[in-house]
């Protein structure tokens, strides 16, 4: 018996000696304080159009051991003043190297509608609280699990602003001038200056009878440009100063493509910007549709385009706003 108890004491205490053992490996790996990091390194907007603003979220994933992570598992919510705008579940960060940091970008797309009633709770604040929350879930190496224990969970909280931005879009101060008769009778031949000087009194007199089109008035092979002047007023419905610049349109009335450019006359004031159009068209394009809305004075619309957006506060201080805006307007 005595013998018996001889072998299992030291049986016993290499069993403890790899107990101890274990335990000094798992507290090595989770180190106490010094344990796997999640940070927020940016906020930026990307993108914006009339239904839609994106960012891009870049964080990171500290990993402090001698040891690499063959998986890390995140969970995280993004939140704006409060409200949840987004949530990513399971996001497999998968390899983090030793003693070093792994970064993840994530993209998050918000409706405009959405950022909307957030601005309306919020007004005059050019700044907006971005939040992240979440867990980090870091497996344990086989080397290092204890009593079954396979992962560790590090909750954390992030947080970022970003410029209050919803910018929006319209047309103003829409004029067609009609050609002085000179330059009508310099650029009709053979007759056709009285036709033209008809049609254009039919189309911008305001009249309720139809003129038709171009073509069909006999004007196909008239060389008349008629000019057009207008005003794209683009603003801020949010309170951080917005600066517009590099604007390219293009303009449909009644669904037909009418006039398209890239101004240069942009004036910048604050929340809102003015950019002036001056342009022209050929008075032989004009089809029935565009004249029938011209007579009227009153169209569907479509105005479409790309415009550089400066906000004091992103990182290359410019981002792009593509807008689609329908409607409809009178002059």
């Amino acid at each position: 018996m005595k013998q018996f108890h001889s072998r299992i004491k030291p049986l016993a205490f290499i069993g403890l000696c790899f107990f101890i053992n274990g335990c000094a490996l798992l507290q090595q790996f989770i180190g106490g304080e010094n344990q796997p990091t999640f940070s927020l390194k940016s906020v930026d907007i990307t993108k914006i159009t009339l239904e839609n603003i994106s960012l891009k979220v870049i964080t990171s994933v500290r990993n402090p051991y001698p040891i690499a992570l063959p998986k890390s598992i995140l969970d995280m919510n993004v939140m704006i003043e409060g409200t949840n705008l987004a949530k990513f579940s399971k996001i497999d960060l998968g390899k983090i190297e030793a003693s070093s940091s792994k970064d993840l970008p994530v993209d998050v797309l918000m409706k405009y509608s959405d950022l909307m009633d957030i601005y309306k709770k919020l007004p005059g604040k050019e700044l907006l609280d971005v939040k992240l929350d979440g867990v980090l879930n870091i497996p344990i190496p086989e080397a290092y699990q204890l009593a079954g224990k396979k992962s560790f969970d590090f909750p954390f909280t992030q947080g970022k602003q970003i410029p209050a931005v919803l910018p929006t879009i319209d047309i103003r101060n829409f004029k067609i001038i009609k050609p002085e008769p000179t330059s009508i009778a310099n650029s009709a031949k053979d007759g056709a200056s009285a036709a033209a000087m008809n049609y254009l009194d039919g189309l911008l007199s305001g009249k309720k009878t139809s003129v038709g089109s171009a073509a069909q008035a006999g004007l196909a092979n008239v060389d008349i440009d008629v000019a057009t002047e207008f005003e794209i007023a683009l603003a801020n419905k949010a309170a951080a100063a917005l600066k517009f610049s590099d604007l390219k349109y293009d303009l449909q009335l009644n669904g037909e493509k009418f006039l398209s450019g890239v101004p240069v006359d942009i004036i910048n004031n604050g929340t809102e910007s003015i950019v002036k159009v001056k342009t022209s068209f050929p008075l032989k394009s004009l089809s029935s549709g565009i004249a029938d809305a011209i007579q009227k004075r009153s169209s569907d619309f479509k105005l479409q385009g790309l415009s550089g957006l400066n906000v004091p506060g992103l990182p290359d201080g410019t981002m792009n706003f593509d807008y689609d805006k329908k409607g409809t307007f009178k002059w």
